[in-house]
């Protein structure tokens, strides 16, 4: 709407399409309940007050509130959508119940497997949705050059290419911390690209501290979701950085943060929300970002300063602090309307001017999808292991000290953790019952068989075999269990369905398939949501010792987090970022 028409339209002089008449409004620019009436046209925001008669025309849409409160929409400061398992429309049926109007995505997941083609693929579907997709370039596809195979690289001229595009929002995660810090010439070059072309830089920097985080801070990166500390979230805000804190499904960092945040009586305008990842039932069961809301109250925060965290300040992180994140004249219209502060359950949701849930109905226009064979066929490449190829080899006998991957209840971070293992016959035994499990990932994305080998603890499944093709970030397969000839089972199954997750015991196989890319589903919300569930009851007879072990899993071949990780390459410590031997010198 140009400048004109909106003056008209503020001036009444063009009558409204809606007006949401007699409820009560949260002003995040005062952090105040006020009374008013809210009028909408097009899709702008043009008047706030007691007395909008003069704005009704014969095709305004009044809508009558008593009780409820109208809130500026949700928006979620980032995302990778692939960890929902749902394809970019099925997502958004899902988190538009629970009032997200705009979500910042990161689509290295997507990337690091199909590259800009499939980047192409999530940037058209995302422009026939009724919610804002603010959609950024993966600044590192992949997470870290020479340790893993992934199916695309990104180099410097490629991320020149896609900051020039208007399409492309921001400039994702910097994950390559020491890359910054160091002054790797490529890495350089990507930050001096983003500014270039005025486009903000994400952060992504675990326990990064001193001159080190300083310097990551001076070349010009702004935010970080990665701190998992009260002490380490303090830093980074002292030092001016947007705190992105994260609740998804695996990793829920917010209560001990903004809990242990309390006592300094800090300014929280740099404080964001995001969710990072989440998984299709929670999305369905818990929410999106209003059930990290409720957290947040139940956390001690006010009520009216947890939505300024969820809408305000992340729109002032993203510079669209003009456009929106609050109700005032000359917004967007992304409204939503709750029935309290309290037990915020949405009730209705407007985006862009446009009623896109009403009465507990998802309005969004269906359109046929349809998405071409390189996306749905993404294992071709995958050489099918024996046995023998799953195995750790040794030249030692009887006993071998031994590298084993620690794994940590809603951590990302892995530990470094060792152990004493028998050897017959030239093969490394692990020891299931003290939960030392052997762990393999085998390469989807060349033809060249490679398999990086190892053990894990912490995951504590009884009696079974998992495999997934969701591996952050090159998402090659990764596989473990108690038992090889089991491994090898979920192994075949997971190729036989052009990826996908799997749960393999000697009473048979459950299976959810994920042929998008090997990370992502092409049926509908609800039929995804139905299949996670009985794959994650079938993971409750290997009685695991944490809550998502699949989302566990696909973190350990992730080696820009702390501490020992596992690639096709093998080992990888990534606090050193080197390749290092299962066993120990």
């Amino acid at each position: 709407m140009n400048t004109k028409k909106i003056i008209e339209c503020a001036m009444a002089n063009i009558k409204a399409n809606i007006i949401l008449r007699g409820g009560k409004y949260v002003n995040v620019y005062t952090r105040e309940i006020l009374n008013g009436d809210i009028v909408i046209t097009e899709d702008k925001i043009v008047h706030i007050g007691e007395k909008t008669k003069e704005f009704e025309g014969e095709n305004t849409q009044v809508i009558e509130l008593s009780e409820e409160v109208i809130c500026p929409g949700l928006i979620e400061s980032h995302v990778h959508i692939e960890s929902s398992m749902l394809t970019l429309s099925e997502f958004t049926k899902a988190v538009i119940p629970h009032g997200t109007t705009t979500a910042v995505i990161d689509p290295h997941e997507l990337v690091n497997v199909s590259g800009i083609p499939g980047l192409d693929i999530l940037m058209d579907e995302a422009k026939r949705l009724p919610i804002r997709y603010l959609i950024e370039a993966p600044s590192c596809v992949p997470s870290l050059p020479g340790f893993e195979t992934s199916g695309a690289v990104l180099d410097k001229s490629d991320i020149e290419k896609l900051m020039s595009r208007e399409d492309i929002f921001a400039l994702a995660e910097m994950m390559n911390y020491p890359g910054v810090f160091l002054g790797f010439e490529d890495v350089i070059s990507k930050l001096d690209s983003a500014k270039k072309y005025g486009k903000i830089v994400e952060g992504h920097a675990p326990l990064l501290q001193g001159k080190e985080l300083q310097a990551y801070i001076a070349a010009g990166i702004s935010s970080d979701h990665e701190a998992t500390s009260s002490e380490e979230a303090l830093e980074k805000l002292r030092l001016g950085m947007k705190l992105q804190i994260r609740q998804g499904s695996f990793a829920k960092d917010l209560e001990k943060i903004l809990t242990g945040l309390k006592k300094y009586q800090i300014d929280t305008r740099n404080i964001i929300i995001a969710s990072d990842d989440k998984n299709p039932v929670d999305l369905m069961d818990e929410g999106h970002l209003d059930s990290t809301y409720r957290l947040m109250l139940k956390s001690g925060i006010d009520p009216l300063e947890a939505l300024q965290m969820l809408t305000l300040n992340s729109a002032t992180h993203l510079g669209l602090q003009d456009l929106i994140g609050g109700i005032a004249p000359g917004k967007n219209a992304d409204i939503i309307v709750v029935d309290n502060l309290e037990s915020f359950n949405v009730k209705l949701v407007i985006s862009n001017g446009q009623i896109v849930f009403d009465q507990n109905k998802v309005i969004m226009k269906e359109k046929s999808k349809s998405y071409p064979n390189f996306i749905l066929d993404t294992l071709s490449n995958l050489q099918i292991p024996t046995i023998e190829d799953l195995k750790i080899h040794t030249q030692k006998v009887g006993k071998v000290n031994v590298k084993v991957i620690g794994v940590e209840e809603h951590s990302l971070v892995t530990q470094k953790l060792t152990a004493n293992l028998k050897v017959e016959n030239g093969i490394i035994i692990p020891d299931i019952e003290n939960d030392i499990l052997p762990i393999v990932i085998i390469n989807r994305h060349t033809q060249e068989k490679k398999i990086g080998k190892g053990f894990v603890k912490g995951l504590g499944i009884k009696g079974g075999a998992l495999a997934s093709t969701v591996a952050h970030d090159c998402h090659q397969l990764i596989c473990t269990g108690t038992d090889y000839t089991l491994m090898l089972k979920a192994i075949e199954t997971v190729k036989e369905m052009n990826g996908g997750q799997v749960v393999a015991t000697k009473d048979g196989v459950t299976s959810l398939q994920l042929n998008f890319a090997g990370i992502m589903s092409t049926k509908p919300l609800e039929q995804v949501v139905e299949e996670t569930k009985t794959l994650h009851n079938a993971l409750e007879q290997l009685n695991p010792r944490v809550s998502e072990p699949f989302m566990a899993l696909a973190f350990i071949a992730l080696p820009v987090i702390p501490h020992l990780k596992i690639t096709d390459f093998g080992l990888i410590d990534a606090d050193k970022f080197e390749i290092v031997e299962v066993e120990n010198d």
